[in-house]
């Protein structure tokens, strides 16, 4: 059985938006666009945007889990603040789709944020890792993340609380300073804590997420892998307009069907949204940086609903260690166990790296340091996590038949386990 919050978990949600010191900011978004494309094809009547209005934007979190470090560019510039990498990630917890390229196999090696000291850019979609544990890994991009795709890194300066520009900002007045560099500007990534008395504009959005097989995913929210901030705009229509509705604004998104959702704002007002790829299975997927697995993807037809609240607890970098060896102890169908450190699917090695699979139409990226324990059964794998959630996991070699083996390293001596023989793994944390 999923979590999903409890009503008294609710009320403390709410306690925590409705705090002083996590006190909504009310920002005028003027809504008409000219260049948004609707859903009318040629020769439909066009959809007039809705009239302008001010929304009060609830900032629920303090942006201690925000990204923030320094960018040096090639030519010899740097570039300190908050960062919106390959626009669809921003917190500590975000994870980068890499390919791990310094060892005998090359493989799939996404990596979350916080565990990354410094990114040295040394090709056209390659860079050198340095983690906080010290230690270094060469890694190719996957999908955007790293390399000529990469939808742009920016930098943004952040707010001083107290400062006239901080007051001029949350009013309203004031936009904010960013810089946008792209991959071939990039020469050095070094990441930090962002000051004690520095804040961002716009909050980054959390919640928790339910799909139609009843599963629930609660952390950081990436919607149509694109927008990720509260003053992100979600682009929709009903019969009478358009609308760009702030995240910050909204309360709660339900999926009616393949062409529509239904929104709840803050103030209490109900649209049915439809026409753009926000709100209907064009949509790219929502993502769930979840602090005790990993992350996770949502198809569209998947997504029951979407509830954006705030947390007690936000992730920060301190929460990185930067990765240790796997160690544990691999039990065979014979009956044979083995202690040592682990190599699981040939492949993955450290506590960072990711356990791929899917389960009922949602992708997981489940990182290795959040599992107790992997069993075989007759589709795949069972996946148990440190908190105690379970996933029967396939599509993938990692958790199925397609797995290279597991290779157990103890007192220098190296045993393979293979797929057809291994019964169950479990680490050593």
């Amino acid at each position: 059985m999923q979590h999903r919050p409890t009503l008294a978990e609710d009320a403390k949600n709410l306690a925590v938006i409705g705090g002083s010191a996590l006190a909504g900011i009310v920002a005028t978004m003027a809504l008409a666009n000219p260049g948004y494309q609707t859903g009318p094809g040629p020769g439909a009547e066009a959809v007039p945007a809705a009239p302008a209005r001010t929304y009060d934007l609830v900032e629920p979190l303090s942006g201690v889990n925000r990204l923030y470090g320094t960018v040096q560019t090639r030519d010899g510039r740097t570039h300190t603040g908050f960062l919106r990498w390959d626009r669809n990630e921003a917190s500590w917890g975000d994870l980068l789709d890499l390919t791990r390229i310094d060892r005998g196999e090359s493989g799939l090696a996404g990596v979350r944020f916080g565990h990354v000291e410094h990114i040295l850019a040394t090709g056209r979609n390659q860079a050198v890792f340095a983690f906080r544990s010290g230690e270094q890994a060469t890694m190719r991009g996957q999908s955007s993340d790293l390399g000529p795709g990469m939808r742009s890194l920016v930098v943004t300066t952040p707010l001083v609380e107290g400062s006239p520009a901080a007051t001029s900002d949350a009013a309203g007045g004031r936009g904010a300073a960013e810089t946008k560099l792209e991959w071939s500007d990039i020469r050095q990534v070094t990441f930090q804590d962002a000051p004690a008395d520095a804040r961002p504009r716009g909050g980054r959005l959390h919640g928790t997420l339910t799909t139609t097989s009843g599963m629930a995913f609660t952390g950081f929210i990436t919607w149509d892998v694109d927008e990720v901030f509260s003053t992100d705009m979600l682009d929709g229509e009903t019969s009478a307009y358009e609308y760009e509705i702030p995240f910050g604004a909204i309360e709660e998104i339900n999926r009616n069907n393949r062409r529509s959702a239904d929104v709840l704002l803050h103030s209490g007002e109900r649209l049915t949204l439809s026409g753009t790829n926000d709100v209907n299975r064009s949509n790219r997927g929502i993502t769930v940086s979840d602090p005790a697995l990993g992350q996770v993807k949502v198809r569209w037809d998947a997504l029951a609903d979407v509830r954006f609240h705030g947390t007690p607890s936000e992730e920060s970098r301190s929460d990185f260690n930067g990765g240790e060896p796997l160690r544990g102890t691999v039990w065979t169908a014979s009956g044979d166990e083995l202690a040592g450190t682990i190599t699981w699917d040939r492949d993955e090695t450290r506590s960072w790296e990711m356990l791929n699979g899917e389960a009922d139409r949602v992708e997981f990226d489940i990182e290795f340091s959040m599992i107790a324990r992997i069993e075989k059964n007759d589709r795949g794998s069972t996946v148990v996590l440190r908190d105690g959630r379970s996933f029967d996991l396939d599509g993938s070699n990692d958790v199925g038949r397609g797995n290279r083996g597991v290779v157990v390293t103890a007192e220098g001596q190296t045993y393979t386990v293979r797929w057809a023989d291994f019964r169950e793994l479990r680490l050593d944390w």
